[in-house]
């Protein structure tokens, strides 16, 4: 009988051999035993150290007169956090409600997310398009195998936050569309605050100062308070569409728009008003582009758009935020020209690695029907009719929910009053920040990866009590 052949040893790199080696894998947990041992401890709201607090002031004074420009709230982070808590450098422990505006979706001192960053954190810091690692095709070829059967989205380029990815997106369809230049979006958007993304977001003060060149013609959002219905509504905006392409033929290339309003105040529209819109859009010759910078992964699918039910007519999508980099996805026939799209920087390598996590925890947990974000989405809506149907109901005015992209309306919805709210808030231990205008609203993207029920249900106390010790200062 012949021998056996004998198998070479499969070779393998460097890094493979750091990475799998014994005495690597032992100090690796090692550190990931203390990590959740310690950040256990941060577990509830608790008020600042009476030995940290002059400091803390001192450094939060330093941080904004070196900005030229106040802090927000006196917040500096200390790098610490657990959950849906964020440590603050003076000791104390909040609710982080709003992220870093989406940012932070999967909480503060994420385990899951420092051990996929771990093997990343000792080799290049940073990956760009020229030179990229493997975390970086690996991160495209996940977002493609979920972005839906039905989806013509085919490519993908990752950069390095969501500003650029829409403008990458802006470029990848004027170059398709050329010579057409000019877009149709929807009144109260954001984009981006760019030179070319302000004049796309509808906010006269984030140009001031700035040029602007008459290429964004705004359309009427849907209107939850008409009494017009949303077929009605959408046959209203495909009307002002088909007639701005005649006064202006061969000059408009594309509709651009947010699924759920982020800054503008979280407004949104039924699926019906979306897909005439697109479709009559579609016809007319119009790129599909949909900005999720901040709905990626958070209203309960992966994408907004499958949600929506804009599958098969979206042409070009921009997400961000909780991915933790950027990333403009698009069909076969809006692949740019080479040199069109590039950029030093893909990403961070530790960033690249977390957002591979995210796509797997998405898949796994958080999205679908029976997701964690659809049933805290559910919870947050009983605990706003809680508050509507009790003595409360004639503060709170209107909510929003829409899985974890939530907005209320206090008050007659000014600016001071809603501030006044933000800051008593804030001072109970919840962090969350205010959006929209004529009203302004509060604004929450909270954590929903890792929050539970008990969670919601305790931030919504927190609620209750700001909302009433709001409302005594406002009778005075």
């Amino acid at each position: 009988m012949p021998a056996t052949p004998t198998l070479a040893p499969k070779s393998s790199t460097v890094f493979d051999t750091i990475t799998q080696a014994p005495e690597y894998q032992q100090k690796k947990n090692e550190i990931m035993r203390l990590l959740r041992q310690e950040l256990s401890k941060i577990n509830g709201v608790r008020g600042p150290s009476n030995e940290l607090r002059a400091d803390y002031a001192a450094e939060v004074d330093r941080v904004s007169k070196a900005r030229g420009r106040d802090l927000y709230y006196p917040f500096i982070g200390s790098g610490a956090g657990n959950g849906p808590f964020v440590e603050l450098r003076d000791g104390s422990v909040k609710y982080d409600l709003i992220t870093g505006i989406g940012v932070n979706f999967w909480g503060h001192g994420n385990i899951d997310f420092f051990e996929a960053e771990f093997d990343g954190l000792w080799g290049d810091v940073m990956q760009g398009n020229l030179a990229p690692l493997p975390d970086y095709g690996g991160l495209m070829a996940d977002l493609l195998d979920v972005v839906g059967p039905k989806s013509r989205l085919k490519h993908v380029w990752l950069t390095s936050c969501g500003a650029i990815a829409n403008e990458n997106a802006l470029k990848i369809i004027r170059q398709k569309k050329a010579p057409a230049t000019r877009i149709f979006t929807f009144e109260h958007c954001f984009a981006g605050r760019t030179t070319a993304l302000q004049e796309i977001t509808d906010n006269a003060k984030y140009r001031e100062g700035q040029p602007v060149y008459g290429e964004v013609y705004y359309l009427p959002f849907f209107d939850p308070r008409s009494s017009d219905s949303p077929d009605q509504q959408a046959d209203a905006v495909v009307g002002r569409i088909k007639d701005e392409m005649a006064r202006y033929p061969g000059r408009y290339a594309a509709l651009e728009f947010e699924i759920v309003q982020g800054e503008g105040g979280f407004n949104s529209a039924p699926n019906e008003f979306f897909v005439k819109v697109c479709t009559e859009a579609k016809k007319a010759g119009l790129a599909i582009w949909v900005d999720e910078i901040q709905t990626f992964g958070r209203t309960g699918e992966i994408f907004a758009y499958q949600r929506f039910g804009l599958e098969e007519l979206v042409d070009v999508v921009t997400i961000a935020k909780l991915l933790q980099t950027g990333a403009v996805l698009y069909a076969a026939e809006y692949n740019p020209k080479p040199g069109l799209v590039s950029g030093t920087f893909a990403g961070a390598s530790s960033s690249l690695r977390a957002g591979r996590k995210a796509i797997e925890l998405l898949k796994k947990q958080i999205a679908g029907q029976h997701g964690h974000v659809r049933k805290l989405e559910k919870i947050a809506i009983s605990e706003f009719e809680r508050l509507k149907q009790g003595d409360l109901g004639k503060h709170v005015i209107d909510y929003t929910v829409v899985g974890g992209m939530q907005a209320f309306t206090l008050f007659d919805g000014t600016l001071e009053q809603t501030k006044k709210f933000l800051f008593k808030l804030w001072d109970l231990g919840a962090i969350a920040f205010f959006c929209g205008h004529d009203p302004y609203r509060v604004r929450m993207l909270p954590p929903l990866a890792v929050m539970t029920e008990a969670h919601v249900k305790e931030v919504f106390t927190l609620i209750e009590t700001a909302v009433r010790e709001t409302a005594k200062e406002i009778q005075r």
